[in-house]
């Protein structure tokens, strides 16, 4: 069984997002899905109850809350998850480390400015003492003329030599959209550019063995 833990140290940078998102992917390839939401907002947490109200197919999701990762781990694996994400909170280290002791392999999500670049550095320094697979993903990319930023952001992982997937997630609105909607954006807009996005992210984390 897969274990990924999806990991930042900064706020706002799309982590519950790809968390969904993958879930959802990992649904569509026929595997039996879960998230384990340990950020404290559980926001992960609400979209399942909203998708669950809505009598949607959805990945189990199961808020930690006081409970140990060990053991809901152990439950979803007896209740035959093929795949779990663990969605961490940001700003604790603690938490990343607890992912991390439990993972697999883990995704560190980033977007391509100075600010987020410099909390990944501190998320890489964690994630690479664990010698487990990882990788680094791009969200909200700026379109058109500001696209440049991604070049930089990445030429700046390619010196730190840390792993990332070529394939960013642009911004657009179909995500806010999704989320009102209690959807993964594949889901919402199953022809469009941002689900073409992540089937191509799933595809190279699997060829790079990050789960």
């Amino acid at each position: 069984m897969n274990i990924v833990a999806i990991v930042s140290s900064k706020g706002g940078v799309g982590k519950t997002t790809v968390t969904q998102c993958l879930a959802v992917e990992a649904l569509r390839q026929g595997i039996a899905a879960a998230i384990i939401d340990a950020d404290p907002q559980k926001s992960a947490a609400d979209w399942g109850e909203q998708r669950a109200a809505a009598e949607l197919d959805a990945p189990t999701v199961i808020a930690l809350g006081s409970k140990s990762l060990v053991s809901v781990v152990a439950d979803l694996r007896k209740r035959g998850a093929g795949m779990i994400f663990i969605d961490t909170p940001p700003h604790s280290a603690p938490a990343i480390n607890a992912a991390l002791d439990v993972s697999t392999g883990s995704i560190m999500v980033t977007r391509p400015n100075p600010m987020d670049l410099r909390a990944l550095e501190a998320t890489w320094s964690i994630v690479s003492r664990m010698k487990k697979p990882s990788a680094a993903v791009f969200t909200q990319t700026p379109p058109g003329n500001r696209a440049r930023a991604l070049g930089l952001a990445q030429g700046r992982l390619e010196e730190l030599a840390m792993p990332f997937c070529p394939t960013p997630i642009s911004y657009t609105l179909s995500f806010p959209y999704a989320q009102a909607e209690a959807l993964s954006v594949q889901e919402r807009e199953p022809t469009g550019k941002a689900r073409a996005e992540i089937a191509e992210i799933w595809g190279w984390l699997k060829r790079n063995h990050i789960f």
